[in-house]
């Protein structure tokens, strides 16, 4: 077991198998855990579309010696929370409660990761109830216009496929192939445990037994690089409102401009004073709901813009979309990028006080740079961004294409040809 210290009470250790804990000791009565798997929707096969949203689903139905039940009450009986998210690339686990519920916490999701049971007759119950998870999502049009643009953007490469899957690719899980499948998915060297709060370094020894034993596995084969198709999809709903969804080329993780893309991002569409709300909702009336995101993957990334409109105001919206995002490109403003930075920075202090979001934050950078970033050096990062490295990024979205979504009632001119031309 290797140790390594690291600054701001930080603590760190690497088991044999390459699993890695992080110790963030706060001064707290309460501990968070946050148990992340560099596995997610990515690494499916089309047949295998929705499996590692069912292997999440699945591990709660058993593992090591409890039940699903046993699972939910060991946890919640003291007080505790437990629950999992799958993305495309990534995998989590969540506990959250006191201090005394630490080990027991630990224990269950080394458990759910690494010894889950997977019994036929849950396997077929639980592809039911994913079933009408997928229904509630397609009911829900402001979710459902998401899947839709990750296909536009992607197509057939896993990334374009929803993370839900469908019932027919979920009809073929088996435990046996479910497990396997698992086995390859959730590596021990591929996950970080992070434990903020409640915590200190002589607490390692005891989190690290229940990780230890886990046997290094084969991995999962290597997925192809995602190429951004300018696709652009429609679905007529007779529903009360159009909602919309672009995306962009944008930067992947480790792109040196992502600090810059992000406050583009903010300045573009981050909140009431951003350029999109102020010229689309406030200055014309044309949407209520408009908001711009960025979204980075590991080789690839999407700048991207939602909004909900009137059906007749569709099509002017997208055309004013383009129109703000292009003469932010050529003119931003001094300060819109201060608010901007001021904004970020904002956000990343508050959420460096709460326990959950420092867990979540450092699992996650320590698993895809091997390394934490006190505030310090984000901050600096942020406040190395000029108007010259808005403009470079901004100008660098507009060039790679748009891919569109939209979802909502027939209209005579459809806003995808605005995108298309």
């Amino acid at each position: 077991m290797t140790s390594h210290s690291a600054s701001g009470g930080l603590f760190s250790v690497t088991l044999p198998n390459g699993l890695r804990l992080v110790c963030d000791p706060m001064p707290i009565r309460t501990f968070a855990l946050t148990a992340i798997i560099h596995g997610g929707a990515r690494f499916e096969t089309p047949e295998q579309s929705g499996w590692a949203h069912l292997s999440e689903h699945m591990v709660f139905k058993g593992a090591g010696g409890r039940n699903a039940r046993e699972l939910a009450e060991a946890i919640e009986h003291r007080g505790g929370t437990i629950n999992a998210s799958t993305g495309y690339e990534h995998t989590r686990f969540e506990v959250r409660g006191m201090r005394e519920l630490l080990p027991l916490a630990v224990e269950v999701v080394s458990d759910l990761m690494f010894r889950p049971v997977l019994e036929a007759s849950e396997l077929e119950r639980e592809k039911k109830v994913i079933e009408q998870e997928i229904s509630e999502a397609f009911d829900t049009p402001d979710d459902h216009v998401f899947d839709l643009l990750q296909t536009a953007v992607f197509g057939d490469h896993s990334l374009g496929r929803p993370i839900l899957g469908t019932p027919d690719s979920l009809a073929p899980a088996r435990s046996d192939s479910l497990r396997r499948y698992i086995d390859g998915l959730y590596n021990p060297s591929e996950t970080v445990v992070c434990i903020s709060g409640s915590v200190g370094p002589e607490d390692m020894e005891t989190i690290g037994r229940y990780f230890r034993d886990v046997e290094g596995r084969g991995g999962r084969e290597a997925t192809s690089a995602p190429v951004f198709l300018s696709g652009h999809a429609r679905q007529k709903r007779r529903i009360e409102q159009t909602h919309m969804a672009l995306a962009f080329p944008g930067l992947n993780r480790y792109d040196d401009d992502l600090y810059a893309l992000k406050l583009y991002g903010e300045i573009l569409g981050g909140g009431m004073a951003s350029r999109l709300f102020q010229e689309a909702r406030e200055n014309r009336g044309l949407a209520y709901s408009i908001d711009a995101y960025t979204t980075a993957f590991r080789d690839t990334g999407l700048l991207g813009v939602y909004a909900g409109c009137a059906p007749e105001d569709a099509s002017g919206l997208g055309e004013l979309i383009l129109s703000v995002m292009g003469d932010l490109a050529e003119g931003p403003l001094e300060a819109e990028l201060e608010r901007a930075r001021a904004q970020y920075k904002t956000g990343l202090y508050l959420n460096d006080e709460n326990a959950a979001h420092r867990a979540g934050t450092l699992s996650g950078q320590m698993l895809t740079y091997g390394r934490v970033y006190d505030l310090e050096a984000q901050s600096g990062r942020l406040d190395a961004v000029t108007v010259d490295d808005l403009k470079r990024v901004g100008r660098q979205v507009l060039s790679g294409g748009v891919a569109s979504a939209i979802v909502g009632p027939a209209m005579k001119k459809d806003p995808a040809d605005v995108f298309r031309a």
